[in-house]
């Protein structure tokens, strides 16, 4: 009925619904954290419990991505994804029959669960139903999902009442179990289960051919899927490029977790509302999201066009730029109370941009980048530690965000974030070096010998076929008894 490629964009969007849970859990928060702190609130909190809130659902990224990897291995990737659903719509209704903060704390906390899982097993799925041609835009559907979350979340949570609101959000982990259930396992799943009948079932599905059409693509996946699987080698971890490459992502991650885009999207509702502007801040809050969802295209584009250092760096300069200039007009209009006129677009138009800047390096090449730095054998390990630090730094920044805010003024957040960004734009301008082009081997050695490894190894290489070269001379000199043989007359 349809084509292969339709057939697996449908699936691939159907997974893809899960990502959209993740930007609504991201920014439930931003819409109702006002009614939630006013005197009316149907769950009476403090702003610190308010915040609290908004960060604890980092606590389950702690949790859930080592089981969620094992389960995506045990029992398929179809059904580990899917068993987010529940976790997610279970949530939804804690959060309608609570009264109290501390129910609140629970639905965050098993949303956080969910989302953790989802960010392992949802690329994974996406990844091994693709053909090659699509496997590009097929990835980019999670960024995408995630953005449209947001929107739908700042929609929503403007125009209904909270109750209804919590409604509309449990609406969609049902829509995504009932949709994605229909959906078919990942043949790379039953490859490494030895079901090589499932696997072309799921196959025919996926590419919409006959069973003898996909058994090539069949012997390459058994190709693929029956390499050895490297262990980690304490040594080489230990060793000095991969503790470089860490160093690196380590650093690179600080600087994502503190752009303040994180926060910002969370507490939306409550920065716009501090200065006055040319829109209510519910509706700027729902342009600011277009805006993040349409800067998603050309980011896509540029990261496969442009290098990676470079898109880092203009990411990185134009974050930094856009908080100097939010932060100064904050401090400007609300600390100093001066009044500029015609200037009431200034803190969206900086904060967009903000989020645009974020969104060409830091949020859609991160990834990308960690998977590139990391040696085989070290990589397991290497992306649960990267997993723990982002999920400390995260939670941090989150709470960071809230103090700064109501102690120092929310421009604080803002300078602090330009700081932090201009130190990362010099940071990775000296450190970060390019890894388009470069094999997993070549990155390593980048690593391990610094960026001009490969002249030195052309150096050492020529000078060591110098070496030979006068060897053999000298051993040839000696055969013909002591006389050198370009002296040697025919």
């Amino acid at each position: 009925m349809f084509s292969g490629t339709t057939r697996q964009i449908l699936a691939a969007s159907s997974a893809c619904i899960a990502a959209f849970t993740i930007g609504m859990t991201f920014a439930w928060s931003a819409p109702v954290l006002e009614e939630l702190l006013s005197k009316d609130s149907p769950i009476p909190m403090t702003s610190d419990e308010g915040s609290w809130m908004v960060a604890i659902i980092e606590l389950g990224n702690y949790i859930s991505p080592i089981p969620a990897g094992y389960l995506a291995s045990r029992i398929g990737r179809k059904w580990s994804l899917l068993l987010t659903g529940p976790i997610t719509a279970v949530s939804w209704i804690i959060a309608m029959y609570s009264r109290s903060v501390m129910g609140l704390f629970v639905m965050r906390s098993l949303q956080g669960f969910s989302m953790a899982a989802i960010c392992v097993i949802s690329p994974m799925y996406l990844g091994e139903i693709a053909e090659v041609s699509i496997r590009g835009t097929v990835g980019t559907l999670f960024q995408i999902s995630t953005h449209l979350g947001i929107l739908y979340t700042y929609v929503l949570g403007s125009e209904l009442s909270y109750m209804n609101y919590l409604i509309s959000s449990l609406v969609v982990p049902i829509v995504f179990m009932i949709t994605f259930i229909f959906m078919p396992e990942s043949p790379y799943y039953y490859v490494s289960k030895n079901q090589d009948e499932k696997a072309i079932e799921s196959l025919k599905w996926l590419r919409n051919k006959t069973a003898d059409q996909v058994e090539k693509e069949l012997g390459t996946i058994k190709e693929n899927s029956s390499k050895p699987t490297e262990r980690t080698n304490f040594k080489q971890f230990m060793g000095r490029a991969n503790m470089r490459a860490l160093m690196l992502s380590f650093f690179l991650i600080l600087f994502r977790q503190f752009t303040g885009v994180q926060s910002l999207i969370a507490f939306a509702n409550t920065v716009f509302a501090s200065s006055v502007s040319f829109l209510s801040p519910d509706h700027i809050t729902i342009l600011f999201a277009v805006i993040l969802l349409v800067s998603i295209f050309p980011a896509t584009y540029f990261i496969d066009k442009s290098g990676r250092r470079i898109l880092m760096l203009v990411s990185s300069g134009g974050c930094a730029l856009s908080s100097f200039v939010a932060g100064i007009y904050y401090y400007l209009t609300i600390e100093l109370a001066y009044e500029i006129p015609y200037t009431s677009w200034v803190p969206f138009v900086s904060l967009s941009l903000l989020g645009v800047f974020f969104n060409i390096g830091f949020g859609s090449l991160l990834t990308p980048l960690l998977s590139e730095f990391f040696a085989s054998s070290v990589k397991a390990a290497d992306m649960t530690v990267c997993g723990i630090t982002g999920t400390t730094l995260g939670l941090a920044s989150y709470k960071l965000f809230y103090y700064l805010n109501e102690d120092v003024g929310v421009y604080s957040n803002f300078i602090f974030g330009g700081v932090l960004c201009t130190i990362s734009t010099v940071y990775l301008y000296v450190f970060l070096f390019e890894t388009k082009g470069k094999t997993f081997n070549e990155i390593q050695m980048m690593f391990k010998y610094g960026e001009d490894w490969n002249d030195s190894k052309q150096s050492r290489d020529t000078s060591s076929a110098s070496a030979v070269l006068n060897s053999n001379k000298e051993i040839n000199d000696a055969e013909n008894g002591g006389i050198p043989l370009t002296e040697i007359k025919c």
